[in-house]
């Protein structure tokens, strides 16, 4: 268990926050006593966006030199980075505001603080380890096929069950409740992304919904 002493250097605090959320990965039940759960770590868990932002760059740089060419509307798709960048920013913050009333509403705020604790390190260890093999994957390497069988296996495993059991292990709930509650965050984010797309990059939602209607039924 690490020391929740909030005078601890923050690269320690960091290196202690990424091995946490690596026991979250494996599905350890102990991963909660790797991670600071107090108020001051509630503040500095914000840091995962610092270690995200990184990748994130490589990221929105590989977006930019894959741009997608729909053969069907022949419509150019331009990689929409402020939209991207915003949510990048606000997504954590503006899911941890959202969950003070929806922890609230379902009766389950006593563990509020510690949930958003590892929710913010897990969603980073997930965003780094799924753009880097996303990027690695659709780099020319693998067939396209088989890349794309792997990234749905891997998303499911990082983008459901290990969130899944982030949420039931730092809530401290039961499997159905906790399925529930992933249920709402991952609607949360889409929602967002959703809206900001259509404020900021509308030509890429429009785009990306006459792909949606051009593909066969």
């Amino acid at each position: 268990m690490i020391n929740d002493d909030k005078h601890m250097k923050l690269p320690q605090y960091i290196l202690n926050s990424i091995l946490g959320s690596w026991k979250f990965v494996q599905a350890k039940p102990s991963a909660m006593e790797y991670l600071d759960q107090s108020s001051d770590g509630f503040w500095k868990s914000f840091w995962a966006i610092a270690v995200m932002a990184p990748v994130f760059v490589l990221w929105a740089i590989f977006n930019t030199r894959n741009e997608v060419l729909n053969s069907a509307t022949g419509i150019e798709i331009s990689y929409p980075f402020l939209s991207e960048g915003i949510f990048f920013i606000i997504a954590l913050p503006f899911t941890a505001f959202v969950m003070i009333y929806f922890t609230k509403f379902m009766k389950i705020s006593e563990n509020y603080s510690s949930m958003v604790i590892a929710y913010n390190w897990v969603s980073a260890m997930i965003y780094v380890i799924m753009a880097l093999i996303t990027m690695i994957l659709l780099s020319g390497f693998i067939s396209e096929q088989i890349s794309a069988i792997i990234l749905m296996m891997i998303r499911f495993y990082f983008g459901f069950y290990v969130l899944w059991f982030t949420l039931k292990s730092s809530l401290k709930i039961g499997g159905f409740l906790s399925f529930g509650v992933l249920i709402f965050v991952k609607l949360l984010d889409t929602s967002l992304l959703v809206i900001l797309y259509q404020i900021f990059n509308p030509e890429y939602f429009e785009a990306i919904f006459a792909m949606a209607n051009s593909q066969p039924s």
